[in-house]
């Protein structure tokens, strides 16, 4: 018996090193779950759909709101798995905001470093499933990010019956990075924010919402002279108002997130993203502030958390601009025709060739500067929304020696006398220019209004609005141009992590 015993003994034990030796390492396959595997506004629990579907990637964008799903396949229901983030220097994660953190199908918080998962029973066989949350931001606080495009975590899967295990890597990438411009601008205005647009680092986009929209304008208020109605046909589209344009941007920003997802991204990978980085110029500011107001924003493939991850403003006017209130002013229709001419008309509303009446905008940019005055299209941005936008403003700052290139610009000097009389030509000059804002600016927007009256703003001395100040006379730099250094200070802000105090929550609570 005992010699039946002792045989039987070495028969199970070689049959369990041989089970041992044919076992596998889990083999764990990332999911993009937008919108295949979404139930609503959640990963669904549906485990015959998870079982099938869902795009395969490599990778996640570092927005703090991407979801992705680990499908494993298993040896039989019940068999379980401990899942583990690992960061870059090899150990077991201790930060989720930083690697990104793991839950369980069916939660909607990923901060786990550690769990287990067992494998359940779906129409394709035994299958174990979890959810991967990417970190809150790509730049780490420790600085350590800033010069490169990717970097990486890893999934430890160790199948717990077997001991055998896996690491597959993570590709993290910074998000997509969308560059919106202002007022009757149009996506050239970058041309020089070097060395930015450049950079291999970021996924560059450039939204546009300045195409000719002239021939569609049926009437428009207030007046211009009749020698500048003709000109009315050059408009752009980035004349008329924040709300108007917004669809516009929302729709170029799924556009560019949806590329990025493809593989239009550094690393050259197919990822699941949800949201971008912006960096937006004067009106560009506001329109993305306008975003959330739109019906698609918080959109089920977001998870209801919306298309934008933070924002970086280069002197938005998020309290007007006095300018913008003057020139709706009868008594300065002359100088309204003058902007026309070039092709940059001032529009309180628009009546468009199908009867709609959008507002224009210079119309949703009047306010005093000082939080007074202000339209309803800017009062509507101090309104909550579900979840307020982390913000980094940039207020730039004229130069005295920049503000007296009026006194000497033949351009400066025609207007004031093809427009005599009216209050904006009297004022074109280096003393006079300064009391249409009763504080200092950049030219066209009051420094309070660049920063929403907030302390804590990046300041840019010496630079002017745009490259069309600087047609008028006023002194270069502009802020769009590589010499006002905003380009650099821009990048510094993109490398600073959303959990750092250089981001406000706009609107404040």
């Amino acid at each position: 018996m005992r010699k039946v015993i002792l045989f039987l003994l070495s028969i199970f034990f070689a049959l369990h090193v041989l089970a041992q030796d044919l076992a596998s390492p889990p083999q764990v396959t990332f999911l993009d779950p937008v919108p295949q595997l979404l139930s609503g506004a959640q990963v669904t629990t549906n485990v015959n759909t998870l079982a099938t579907k869902g795009r395969v990637v490599q990778g996640v964008g570092a927005d703090g709101a991407t979801q992705m799903v680990l499908r494993i396949p298993a040896n039989s229901v019940g068999e379980q798995f401990s899942l583990t983030v690992i960061n870059d220097s090899g150990m077991q994660s201790t930060s989720a905001a930083e690697d990104g953190g793991l839950g369980a199908i069916g939660t909607t918080t990923f901060t786990a470093s550690q769990i287990t998962v067992t494998a359940v029973k779906t129409s394709s066989g035994a299958f174990a499933f979890a959810i991967y949350g990417a970190p809150v931001d790509y730049p780490r606080p420790e600085g350590q990010d800033s010069n490169s495009a990717d970097r990486f975590v890893s999934i430890k899967a160790l199948a717990l019956d077997t001991n055998l295990s896996s690491s597959p890597s993570v590709t993290i990438l910074r998000p997509p990075l969308v560059l919106i411009h202002g007022l009757w601008g149009s996506s050239s205005d970058w041309d020089d924010f070097t060395p930015l647009i450049d950079d291999p680092r970021f996924a560059l986009n450039r939204a546009n919402y300045g195409g000719i929209i002239g021939p569609n304008i049926k009437s428009y208020k207030p007046l211009v002279p009749s020698w500048a109605t003709s000109s009315i046909a050059l408009t752009p589209a980035s004349a008329l108002g924040f709300r108007y344009n917004a669809r516009t941007v929302l729709q170029q920003l799924n556009g560019f997130i949806n590329q990025f997802k493809a593989g239009t991204n550094p690393a050259n990978v197919a990822v699941a993203a949800i949201q971008a980085d912006i960096v937006a110029h004067s009106m560009g500011g506001d329109i993305t502030r306008t975003l959330p107001s739109l019906q698609q924003f918080y959109s089920t493939t977001t998870f209801t958390l919306g298309f934008v991850h933070k924002v970086v403003t280069i002197a938005t006017p998020h309290w007007g601009s006095p300018l913008a209130t003057r020139l709706l002013q009868n008594n300065n229709m002359c100088v309204r025709g003058v902007l026309t001419l070039s092709g940059s008309p001032s529009f309180l509303t628009v009546t468009l060739n199908d009867g709609t009446v959008v507002n224009g905008g210079v119309g949703d940019l009047q306010g005093d500067g000082f939080d007074g005055g202000l339209s309803p299209a800017l009062q509507a941005l101090q309104t909550s929304i579900p979840h307020p936008l982390p913000t980094a403003l940039i207020q730039g700052l004229e130069s005295q020696s920049q503000l007296d290139g009026l006194d000497n610009s033949s351009v400066a000097e025609s207007i004031r006398i093809l427009c005599f009389g009216n209050y904006l030509a009297d004022h074109l000059t280096s003393t006079g220019w300064p009391k249409i804002f009763n504080q200092e600016s950049d030219s066209i927007v009051p420094a309070l209004s660049e920063v929403a009256g907030l302390n804590g703003a990046t300041v840019v001395q010496g630079v002017i609005h745009s490259s069309s100040s600087e047609l008028l006379g006023f002194g270069p730099p502009a802020e769009l141009d590589a010499a006002g250094n905003i380009p650099a200070v821009v990048t510094d802000l993109l490398n600073t992590p959303i959990t750092d105090a250089a981001f406000i929550p706009l609107p404040q609570p």
